[in-house]
């Protein structure tokens, strides 16, 4: 897939990275951490994000301006991997809400994203981020295809280009996906 054009809202859609199927003894599903793989797939989308990368394609401009993630260890370690690489990283809002978020849910915290900022990175779980990854699609995009034949692996990135003025104006079929892109990076 190609990269979009610099105008219009982009939409980036993180899986965590892949974790640990137990979490640690006396611990919570929350508290599970990112296996060696998780690590190593993490850092090297950080670093095709980063200036010596290839921003995957995208311009610099189109980067993400924000961060929204779940405050599970996977995420936030994740996220931490993911942005060690840049510049001028963008602040990170962890929500504990993005943990167990519907698809709805996830658009509706969209709404409170600041307009000024044209590209945000949401990081968090399945299925809801699969859900999401198609819900957002427009009906008749064929990025139905794609990610019918990928799916949403761990530390999978979807991003999309959004039909919307606003942040609160993101609704489910207002989405066409730019770029998909599984491990190994």
């Amino acid at each position: 897939m190609t990269s979009p054009e610099p105008t219009g809202r982009l939409l980036w859609l993180l899986r965590h990275a892949k974790t640990q199927k137990s979490p640690p003894r006396g611990g919570s599903d929350h508290e599970r951490a990112l296996t060696t793989r998780g690590h190593r797939d993490a850092e090297a989308l950080g670093a095709h994000l980063g200036p010596a990368g290839d921003r995957l394609g995208f311009d610099p401009a189109q980067l993400p301006g924000t961060v929204l993630s779940s405050t599970a260890r996977r995420t936030v370690q994740t996220v931490e991997l993911v942005l060690a690489d840049l510049t001028d990283p963008p602040p990170v809002t962890y929500l504990r809400s993005l943990y167990t978020a519907s698809p709805e849910g996830i658009i509706g915290l969209l709404a409170s994203v600041d307009d000024e900022v044209e590209a945000v990175m949401v990081v968090g779980h399945n299925p809801t981020f699969y859900e999401l990854a198609f819900s957002i699609l427009a009906p008749d995009d064929p990025g139905r295809l794609e990610l019918d034949g990928r799916g949403f692996p761990t530390c999978a990135l979807a991003v999309y280009r959004l039909e919307a003025k606003d942040w609160a104006d993101v609704a489910e079929g207002t989405g066409n996906l730019v770029g998909l892109f599984t491990p190994p990076f």
